[in-house]
Order: C-alpha cells, then sequence, then structure tokens
C-alpha cells in the first residue's frame, strides 16, 4: 500500500489508506467557536474513534442533498470503514449516517501499519460540544448545505474524480451519465425519474410487524409496495426513493428499529412508527450522480414479510 500523496491539501487519503484519528487537543484545535471546520461540525460521538485506527472507505466528494434535491461538493473529507454515527449525543437518532472525516482531523500511517482496534478511544463526554442551535438539533448532516457548494452536473472533473475515488469502471460511469440525461429529459418531458415508485392511496396505512433485529424478512414485490403508496409515492410521509425497488423480492435480516430520526433539512427530531433498517441495505448512489454517503434506506413494515423458520439472507436476481 502507498503512502498518501501530499501533493498540497488535495486528495491526501484514498480509499484503502490506513489512518489513526487525531487527538481531541489536535481536532480542537482546528474548530472554530460553534465547533466546525469549514462548517462541518465535528460530533460528540465522533470522539470515542480519537487515537484509533481505520481504513479510508471512500472519499466524500459529493453528497446529494435530498430535501433540496441537488448535488453539492464536499472538500476535504473521507468515510471511514465501519464508522457511522450512534446518535448517543442527539437524543439517539437512529439514521446511521456514515461520518465524514476532515482530513485535518486524521494523520496518514506507514506503508506497513494496519487498521485496528487496540488505542483507547476517548468518551463523548470528554468532548463537549454543540449539539443544537436556534432551537434545533445541528450535526453533519444537518449542516451539509452550509458545508459543501452546489455542483453543477454538466461539471466533467466530478465524474473523473468518481472513477478514481470510488473505482467505478468505464462501463459504470457511462451508465450513470446515461441515466442522468435520461431522467433529465424525462423531468423536462414532466415525467417521474426512473426508478421512482407511485401509488394511487389517498389515505395511506402502516401495518405493524413488530420486527426486532436479527429477524429475516422478504421484501415485498413492487406491486405490493405501490399499494401502499400515495400519488407522491409515500407511506405516511415516508417514500421510496429509486434504488429501493431493486431489493424487492430479497431476504434481509433485520438490522434494527427506526423510531427516532433527525431530519436534515429542518433538524427536529422525528418520532416514527413500524419501520426498520435492514443489514446491508444502503443506497449506492448510482441515480444521485454516485453520491458516496451509503445512506442506510428506511423500511416501512408493510413493505415487508416476516419469514418463518430456517431462512438465509439473499439479494434479488435482477
Amino acid at each position: 500500500m502507498s503512502v498518501p500523496r501530499r501533493h498540497g491539501h488535495c486528495d491526501r487519503f484514498q480509499r484503502g489508506h490506513v489512518v489513526e484519528v487525531r487527538s481531541p487537543r489536535e481536532i480542537l484545535a482546528t474548530l472554530d467557536s460553534e465547533g466546525n471546520l469549514e462548517s462541518l461540525p465535528f460530533m460528540p460521538e465522533m470522539a470515542k474513534y480519537c487515537g484509533r485506527r481505520f481504513r479510508v472507505y471512500r472519499r466524500a466528494e459529493k453528497v446529494f442533498l435530498d430535501h433540496y434535491y441537488y448535488v453539492a461538493r464536499m472538500q476535504r473529507a473521507v468515510f471511514l470503514e465501519g464508522v457511522r454515527c450512534d446518535g448517543v449525543a442527539h437524543a439517539g437518532c437512529q439514521m446511521g449516517c456514515r461520518v465524514f472525516w476532515k482530513e485535518a482531523w486524521l494523520k496518514p500511517l506507514g506503508p506497513f501499519d494496519e487498521a485496528g482496534d487496540d488505542s483507547n478511544g476517548r468518551s463523548p463526554d470528554e468532548v463537549q460540544l454543540p449539539t443544537t442551535k436556534d432551537g434545533r438539533f445541528c450535526c453533519q448532516a444537518t449542516e451539509l448545505v452550509t458545508a459543501t457548494t452546489r455542483l453543477p452536473w454538466w461539471r466533467p472533473s466530478q465524474y473523473v474524480r468518481d472513477i478514481r475515488a470510488r473505482g467505478l469502471s468505464t462501463g459504470q460511469m457511462t451508465h450513470v451519465l446515461l441515466l442522468l440525461a435520461y431522467n433529465k429529459l424525462r423531468w423536462i418531458c414532466g415525467r417521474e425519474e426512473v426508478g421512482a415508485v407511485r401509488g394511487q392511496q389517498t389515505k395511506t396505512t402502516n401495518e405493524p410487524l413488530n420486527l426486532q433485529p436479527g429477524e429475516l424478512v422478504q421484501v415485498k414485490s413492487v406491486d405490493e409496495i405501490k399499494a401502499t403508496l400515495d400519488s407522491l409515492g409515500r407511506n405516511r410521509g415516508l417514500g421510496l426513493p429509486p434504488g429501493m425497488a431493486d431489493y424487492c423480492g430479497g431476504t434481509y435480516r433485520v438490522a434494527g428499529r427506526a423510531e427516532k430520526i433527525i431530519t436534515e433539512w429542518s433538524g427536529q427530531l422525528r418520532r416514527i412508527s413500524n419501520t426498520v433498517i435492514l443489514e446491508g441495505v444502503t443506497c449506492d448512489g448510482m441515480a444521485r450522480r454516485c453520491c458516496p454517503r451509503d445512506c442506510c434506506h428506511l423500511w416501512r413494515e408493510s413493505w415487508l414479510k416476516r419469514i418463518s423458520g430456517p431462512a438465509s439472507a439473499r439479494k434479488p436476481t435482477l
């Protein structure tokens, strides 16, 4: 493995590089009075990782802002393998977002160093940082609008960076560009994007299954899910974004229940019911110009079937 390049401050860490999270004192020295670096907060949930080693999972080159429906550029940040926010400092939010790490919060290790968990992490209580602002919760997700800059779809450099940062093949990138162009054309014609699922219900219901972590479920067919949605493609306010339909027919294990989430656009804590997260079922970002956030999909229990007896998780055959 090569040592991270040091040409300026751009692309310092690449996928697979081993890094160590700096000490609380070093990280605090990079933050402004509001606990931010380049408008991105260092959250209390991140403090326990100080001093520990990880491999870089992906560069965080850009993000898709769902509520505002545009892609934005993120500077000098990466994701680390296996690190998601547990929400303990934010009222127990269960979204499980991947954590953005500014390069200034990390230090490179040599080519023979390995990722590991033998260093002592720091308790979140040791790093006192704000978690609310102006009567709302603030976290990395809620501050993405100010921590990024809008990225036009026609700027070619972003796609070159996607190939380099995510290891996409020419064929995969061609697919992304064709999908982008086709969706733009459909939007001009007043049609929904590819993969969108819409229903005809005027009042939707959400049937409880009381699923628990570890249980196996099967995702219902597209037609069965469509029967639970309104004309906007939502079930009691929760939508089925493009890409989720690809999991229909597959069998998965429940990772956990989602009962409390903080909405990115409002910073408000929202309580939801009869909703779960499935193991390994995340957004691949391909329909969102290769957004690398790898967000967990939220599944209404009415979109799932409990599987009784022995079974193993499996993806649907497309």
